[in-house]
């Protein structure tokens, strides 16, 4: 009889897995990547937030009945260093000759600020055959409107800037800049208030008569408005105003209105206002204004501002910068 042997199988030992040589710091890695994704989504979401809110009290909300339009008894501007005048050239040409002698005249500059609010008198004074500067206010009802008509029609168009004033009982408006916003709430109130004027080459102020006194206010705004080619107009709303000093220094095109022309609302003071305008424009070479679209201010550029056309030359204040 053939025995047969036995033969055991030895078992395999299952091969062991595989470990990671460095288990702590593996886990640590993970949790560091995701308490980074966790603090950055918490950044992302608080700026999110902060200037949703930020913008939904200060800017969304259009003050169409509160607004206040300007500030009460702006300074009366005394002096400003006088503009050169053109040397008139001798010359038998006709055509030429007529340049020259509109280089000659006075240059009248007229701003009409706080346009947005008003549809039909905006619209009218933008048509008008009159060279006018119009500054629209943002996030008013019919700005956008209204500054794509001023665009077509080739008129200078500028921002009016809200900025901080005194009293706290003259509020700004919408998207005002305040002395209390870091730089960055600054940098982006003033990135939307562009938004809302995107062919605005310059920029005037609307009320701030405590922003534009402030030096540091002033040297940061116009830092700004340097990267971004925009010339600026104080609006002169405070006889304290660093507005035009850090334009300069900033390297800024720049000058500041001379005369509110309609701080009154009545026909022949705005046109004796204008008269007033033209004296200063004959003594100084240029002289800037400031109007707002009242109908009793349409009426009166419609009447008196031609009486003017053949002792002043009406401009864009870009050409008195």
């Amino acid at each position: 009889m053939v025995t047969r042997k036995k033969v055991t199988r030895r078992s395999r030992k299952k091969p062991a897995k595989k470990q990671w040589l460095f288990p702590s710091m593996g886990r640590l890695l993970v949790f560091l990547l995701l308490f980074f994704v966790l603090i950055f989504s918490l950044c992302t979401a608080g700026y999110v937030i902060f200037f949703r809110t930020v913008f939904a009290q200060e800017i969304m909300p259009v003050l169409k009945n509160s607004i206040v339009f300007e500030e009460p008894d702006p300074p009366v501007l005394q002096e400003e260093p006088k503009l050169p005048v053109v040397e008139k050239e001798v010359s038998t040409n006709i055509e030429h000759e007529r340049v020259v002698k509109n280089l000659q005249l006075p240059k009248v500059a007229v701003i009409i600020d706080d346009i947005g609010y008003n549809l039909e008198i905006g619209k009218q004074l933008i048509e008008m055959p009159l060279e006018l500067t119009v500054s629209f206010l943002p996030f008013a009802p019919f700005t956008k409107q209204l500054e794509g008509v001023a665009y077509n029609l080739g008129k200078t168009v500028f921002l009016h800037l809200p900025l901080q004033p005194q009293s706290s009982q003259y509020h700004p408006g919408p998207g005002a800049l305040m002395l209390k916003d870091s730089l960055e709430v600054q940098k982006e109130k003033l990135e939307r208030c562009l938004d809302e004027v995107p062919h605005a080459v310059g920029v005037n102020n609307h009320m701030g008569s405590l922003f534009t006194e402030n030096r540091i206010a002033m040297d940061r705004l116009m830092a700004t408005l340097s990267d971004k080619s925009l010339v600026f107009v104080d609006s002169y709303t405070t006889a304290a105003s660093v507005g035009l000093k850090s334009a300069r220094e900033h390297g800024v095109k720049s000058s500041r209105r001379h005369v509110f022309l309609d701080n009154t609302l009545n026909q022949e003071h705005i046109c004796r206002q204008l008269d007033k305008l033209v004296d200063i424009a004959r003594k100084k070479g240029a002289a800037i204004g400031i109007a707002h679209p009242h109908e009793m201010t349409l009426k009166a550029l419609k009447s008196c501002a031609s009486i003017y056309e053949s002792d002043v030359l009406y401009v864009s204040v870009l050409d008195v910068l």
